[in-house]
Formats: structure tokens, C-alpha cells, sequence
């Protein structure tokens, strides 16, 4: 009988030592793992290509195939309640022995299931505290005018100060200049004053250093996490689902648009250090005028002047708006939906004309990256032929739609995640309190209410779309008669995704119906 494994390890762990997983895999190797399926995130992520892999294959397999599921410590697999038992459930229904190698466990004891869920909750309890304590180290680092631990390129930190970084990082073949680190850096900027764009910066940085910046199409990876007994555990072999996420010097010089324009605003080249730039707990950074900066922390390391900081924020800003500035603004009906077939990057509105005759304004729409040469998708699709594709192929799937009988959202029974959840919870409840198990059972009862509203919302998610897409385009009079904005409030409410390929709509996806 096989042995499979799963291995993960976290991206800050990866971040420190590239050989951390390979070193945990070979661990399991050892042990007799034939198969070891693998992720590099976050144990409170549950969106784990190997971790989804793993189920998926334990599911589909014929009982007696597998001997035993080996994996290093329980907090590998997920602090997530929910996602333990599933996994759990899984192995029992095929006669697969879970087994840690650095804790052992027994989970077929009530003692033992005990155990566990305490376990998972201390795991959690655990992030929890690491992410406050990081939360007031950032909060004294301000308040002490020290730097974030991690440097843009062009800087090092030395006894809590950014200095310049003076190590060579590139040859110019043609003139032979030898750059530092901080001699790029200010070569950057002074590219971006000189053409004034951040798009053609990207463009002209490529062209100077002979950079290849095809782009490639997003989600294109469907490589599985997940190396066979041939297959031998090397770096090489490892899918590097998070390699675009890696800068210089552990890739190479290539910049995005997005990803230039965050340098060329961060005050740390000016001599200031910006915090509090992320919404939380979204995640999303703030647009850079609501950055908090304390300026004059390394003015003597600055790359470029405070005033050049000040003028190349004053032409981003004035860039975002130039292509419309004229009297009147139009609202895009398309916005963030339409995305490009070649590269998977997103369609914008590049140049208009009032049609006289029509007496509308006709937007052109191109692919983002095909300014920067980072794709080869340059035709152009005007607003109203986008427009007549895509309601065409919508109202094509309402007609299709309505032919389908209504089905009745019926409550089913509770998934084996849950009985699971139910059992442990009531075990806990048969024990006298202390933190720990309140911890877990709090914790039970959130992964069950979570489990159960996701099952009854697939359907009734999908009755709300059907019933928004057939109302609204069975009848084609209908949206003729919108106006721009409720177009536009109608497209994001039943789109997912538009993918345009030159001038032709290839897919629509609608949401909740695929």
C-alpha cells in the first residue's frame, strides 16, 4: 500500500530559507511517502492548491490503496477546525491512517479528538498574538523613527537607519557604466522625469537593460503541488506558485506598471519613512496621499530631493486623470470587467471620439500591458461593439436561462464536517471550563456556523443571479433604455469576467451560473 504526505511550509518561513520545505519533504521522504503533496502559505490560509489537491484525490481513491496520510505537526495542516475534519472524514471513509511525525496523535478517542481541538485553538489563539505583537513593534518602530525591516531596492538598514546600498547590480553592455543598487534607483527616477509616464518608464527600462517582458496569461499555473516517488526533491522540481512575488536580487530587473509606480511614490528615496499605508484588515495599500510619513529620517541617504518627490507624485496624479480631463466625465459601464485573453491583464480605455451623427461618445478599449510591451494584444474594441457582443451573449444565456425549471432551495442534511464539529462540540461542553477549552469551543461553533451558511448559499445564490440575469435581458428593450450608471450598476451585478481577445468577445462569465 502507498504512503502519501503533505508538507507546507509558511511564505515568511520560505521567505528566510528556500530550503525550509524542501527540508520538511525530504523529512517525509524518509519517513516512506511515496506522494507529498505541498503549499507554501499561511496556516490560516485555507486556499491551498496541495491541501484542496490532497482531499480531492483522497476522495477519489478506492479503499486500500493508501496506508497512511504522514505529515510533520498538526499546525501543518491548518489551524482551521472546519478544514481538520473535513481532511479527517476523508481518510476514514478510505481506511487512511493519519500520522504526525514530531506529535503523535489519537484521534479515534474522545480524549484524543479532545486533544486536538484544543490543539487547533492554541494554534489560532498563537497567530493571534504573533500578528499583535507585531502590531507594537510597528507602533514603537514609529514612534522611535526607525525603518520597516524590509528595505526597497537602493537601501540596506544599518543600526536602525536606511543607508544607501552602494553593491553593483548591473553592467550596461553597450557603455560598460557599472550601477550600484542606489545609482539604478536614481536612474529610474530620472527616466520618469524625463518622459513622464510611468507606463513608458516600464518600456524604456525594459529597452535599456534589454529586459524580455512578455507577459504571461494569469492563472496559467495548473501545475498540481505535488511530487511523485520518481521525482526527486530538489528546489527545481518545486512549483513556484509565488515566484512573480519575488524581487531583486532573488529575480530579475522587470517592473510592472503597478509595481513601478509604488516605488516612484515611496517617500523613503526622499528621506522619509511612510506607515499606516494598508487598509485593514483588507490588506489593500491606500492611495499614497493618505500615507502617514515622518520625513527627515535619513535625509543625508536620500536618493533623489524632496521636491522631486513631491513633483513626480503631482504628475501621477495629474496622469490619472489627463486622458479624461476635458468638461465632461464618462462613466465606464465595463469597469474592472473586461480582461485581456493573451495575458489575463485588465482592458482600459485608452482614447475617445464624439460620433456626431449617433451623437454618443465612442471609448476605445486596449489591453493595459500592451503599452509597456508586455504583450502582444494591441487591437483596440470600441465601447458600443463591446457593448453589443457582450449583451448579445447575455441575452442569449437568459433565454437559455428561463428554459430551465425553478428549483426549489431544499435544506439538506448536515455535511460529515459537521457532525464532526457537533461531536467535538459537545464533548467539549461535557468538560469543566478553562480558556483553552472556551478558546475551542467559540471556535467550533464559528467553523460550524460557517459550514452551514456556505452550504445553503450555493443555491440561493445561484436562484438571486438566474433571476437578476432573466429579468434584466429577456428583454433587450429593456437595457436600451438604462442610462450609463445603471448599466453599469447591472453589469456588476451579473458579470464575473469579460474576456476580449483584439476586438472579439471570446467568454462572458456570468456570477454564480458557472
Amino acid at each position: 500500500m502507498d504512503v502519501w504526505a503533505y508538507a507546507r511550509v509558511s511564505t515568511d518561513e520560505q521567505a528566510e530559507d528556500e530550503g525550509a520545505l524542501i527540508k520538511q519533504m525530504r523529512r517525509l521522504r524518509t519517513a516512506g511517502a511515496t506522494k507529498i503533496y505541498y503549499d507554501v502559505e499561511s496556516r490560516t490560509s485555507d486556499k491551498r492548491k496541495g491541501l484542496t489537491q490532497l482531499i480531492e484525490d483522497i476522495n477519489a481513491l478506492v479503499p486500500g490503496k493508501v496506508s497512511k496520510l504522514l505529515f510533520i505537526r498538526i499546525d501543518r495542516l491548518t489551524s482551521s477546525s472546519m478544514t481538520f475534519y473535513r481532511l479527517m472524514d476523508a481518510l476514514k471513509k478510505k481506511g487512511i491512517q493519519p500520522t504526525a511525525i514530531d506529535e503523535p496523535f489519537d484521534i479515534s478517542s474522545i480524549g484524543g479528538e479532545l486533544t486536538i481541538d484544543v490543539r487547533l485553538a492554541a494554534s489560532k489563539y498563537e497567530v493571534k498574538m504573533l500578528g499583535m505583537r507585531v502590531k507594537k513593534e510597528r507602533d514603537t518602530r514609529k514612534a522611535n523613527k526607525k525603518p520597516h525591516w524590509n528595505t526597497p531596492l537602493g537601501y540596506a538598514i544599518e543600526n536602525d537607519k536606511y543607508i544607501i546600498d552602494n553593491q553593483l547590480c548591473v553592467c550596461l553592455i553597450e557603455t560598460k557604466q557599472e550601477l550600484t543598487r542606489a545609482q539604478l534607483m536614481r536612474l529610474v527616477f530620472d527616466t520618469f522625469l524625463e518622459v513622464g509616464t510611468v507606463s513608458q518608464t516600464v518600456r524604456k527600462l525594459h529597452d535599456t537593460f534589454g529586459i524580455q517582458a512578455n507577459a504571461t496569461p494569469k492563472g496559467s499555473n495548473s501545475q498540481i503541488n505535488l511530487l511523485n516517488e520518481e521525482d526527486e526533491i530538489v528546489f527545481e522540481n518545486i512549483n513556484k506558485t509565488r515566484s512573480t512575488s519575488l524581487r531583486y536580487p532573488h529575480t530579475g530587473l522587470k517592473w510592472s506598471v503597478s509595481g513601478l509606480r509604488s516605488i516612484l511614490v515611496n517617500p523613503i528615496y526622499a528621506g522619509g519613512t511612510p506607515y499606516n499605508t494598508i487598509v485593514h484588515p483588507k490588506g489593500h495599500r491606500k492611495p499614497f496621499d493618505e500615507w502617514e510619513i515622518t520625513w527627515e529620517t535619513h535625509t543625508d541617504e536620500a536618493i533623489i530631493t524632496r521636491e522631486e518627490h513631491e513633483q513626480i507624485k503631482a504628475i501621477i496624479r495629474g496622469n490619472r486623470n489627463n486622458r479624461w480631463a476635458n468638461e465632461q466625465k464618462y462613466t465606464n459601464p465595463f469597469a474592472n470587467l473586461v480582461k485581456c485573453a493573451h495575458c489575463g491583464a485588465a482592458y482600459s480605455r485608452q482614447c475617445k471620439k464624439l460620433v456626431k451623427k449617433k451623437n454618443f461618445v465612442r471609448h476605445h478599449y486596449q489591453c493595459s500591458f500592451y503599452r509597456t510591451g508586455a504583450c502582444t494584444n494591441g487591437r483596440m474594441i470600441s465601447s458600443d461593439e463591446l457593448e453589443k457582443q457582450v449583451i448579445n451573449y447575455i441575452i442569449g444565456e437568459a433565454e437559455r436561462l428561463a428554459t430551465i425549471v425553478e428549483q426549489e432551495v431544499t435544506a439538506t442534511g448536515e455535511s460529515p464536517q459537521v457532525k464532526t464539529l457537533r461531536a467535538s462540540l459537545t464533548t467539549l461542553e461535557a468538560l469543566p471550563s478553562n480558556p483553552a477549552i472556551e478558546t475551542a469551543k467559540q471556535d467550533i461553533r464559528m467553523q460550524i456556523a460557517e459550514a452551514i451558511a456556505t452550504t445553503n448559499n450555493n443555491s440561493k445564490q445561484y436562484l438571486i443571479a438566474k433571476e437578476r440575469v432573466t429579468r434584466a435581458f429577456a428583454n433587450p428593450r429593456y437595457w436600451e433604455g438604462l442610462e450609463t450608471e445603471d448599466k453599469r450598476t447591472l453589469l456588476q451585478g451579473c458579470v464575473k469576467k469579460i474576456i476580449v481577445d483584439g476586438s472579439l468577445v471570446t467568454t462572458v462569465e456570468l456570477l454564480h451560473l458557472h
